[in-house]
């Protein structure tokens, strides 16, 4: 009897959240169409194919919404920036780390769902919190990525690693935008030259 209970328990919790990221992925597909202000949860309701009661069973407001998709972006780019650690060459990590990221911002509207992040973060304290503490983790990984690589003398100490460290973060911010509009950029010619600005940065020899 208790295995049943279990087995039906287990099943319910699959179903609830197969429900649950049913939601989400509707939502990222209307914010990214129509901009965290503009979508509505009644076309959130329709992309998910969803009557209002069943989708309030599992979000209760929009903003709830985002604050599941704010966490699962903490999640996704932690996962991404674990990639810099390990034992090859700094340079492959970095530039392997960075190239990963560009792919995840290739996925259909990744970047659009980005952009709005970007401004409702400017306007809602929350929600503007919630993405800083994402900030935070990445530059925390990669403090604690160059101390380590300076510890070990692969790469000269750094002046002034706050600065080296966010400007960095922009660049790959802003390569991961433009490889939207640009067609050129391609991952076979941003690599090298990825590779190359690291190098140039952190004074690592190629």
């Amino acid at each position: 009897m208790t295995a049943v209970v279990a087995e039906q328990g287990g099943k319910l919790q699959a179903t609830h959240e197969a429900r649950r990221l049913q939601v989400l992925d509707a939502a990222r597909a209307c914010f990214a169409r129509s901009g965290f202000r503009g979508a509505s949860m009644q076309e959130i309701c329709a992309e998910a194919k969803m009557s209002p009661g069943a989708l309030y069973r599992y979000f209760p407001s929009k903003e709830a919404i985002i604050e599941a998709i704010a966490e699962d972006e903490r999640c996704d780019a932690a996962a991404i920036v674990e990639t810099m650690r390990g034992t090859a060459p700094l340079i492959d990590r970095l530039s392997g780390c960075a190239m990963g990221y560009f792919a995840f911002m290739r996925d259909a509207g990744a970047s659009s769902l980005m952009a709005e992040i970007g401004a409702e973060s400017l306007r809602n304290s929350t929600i503007g919190q919630r993405f800083a503490r994402i900030d935070d983790q990445v530059r925390d990984t990669i403090r604690e990525i160059f101390e380590e690589a300076i510890a070990k003398g692969e790469i000269p100490p750094i002046d002034d690693i706050n600065a080296t460290i966010g400007i960095t973060m922009a660049a790959v911010d802003g390569i991961a935008l433009r490889q939207i509009s640009d067609p050129d950029l391609t991952p076979d010619r941003i690599e090298p030259v990825m590779r190359r600005l690291i190098a140039g940065v952190l004074q690592i020899r190629i």
